[in-house]
């Protein structure tokens, strides 16, 4: 069992970001943020202490990986999944298949191997 994490969820639509919600959340893992957009989305993640960006393509922005890189000088430790076409990321998950961003996610903490297991 994994620690417990902070996630925050950007997606222009309610509805979107309620799907990128449902797909993340777990019993050890929290939702703490919502954005509709790029610049939101860096605040909450910043201001939440999210250890994850769920970013929707529908909320990237022009230049996502000019976020990317802002919220890594902020918050070294956070990374960035994309949802569907998202430049500059961690990782990557197509839109229409939300069913594998927790796996992600979890190999991205693995990778790092500054997680620790309850």
């Amino acid at each position: 069992m994994c620690s417990a994490v902070r996630i925050v969820v950007a997606a222009a639509e309610r509805e979107r970001r309620l799907e990128l919600r449902r797909a993340a959340v777990t019993a050890e893992w929290e939702v703490v943020g919502e954005a509709d957009g790029p610049e939101a989305a860096y605040t909450e993640a910043v201001e939440r202490r999210a250890r994850f960006l769920v970013l929707d393509a529908s909320a990237a922005g022009p230049r996502p990986e000019v976020l990317v890189r802002r919220l890594r000088s902020t918050s070294p430790n956070a990374f960035v999944v994309g949802v569907g076409e998202v430049a500059g990321v961690d990782a990557t998950v197509p839109g229409g298949a939300l069913d594998g961003l927790r796996e992600a996610m979890r190999d991205l903490l693995h990778a790092s191997g500054d997680h620790q297991h309850a």
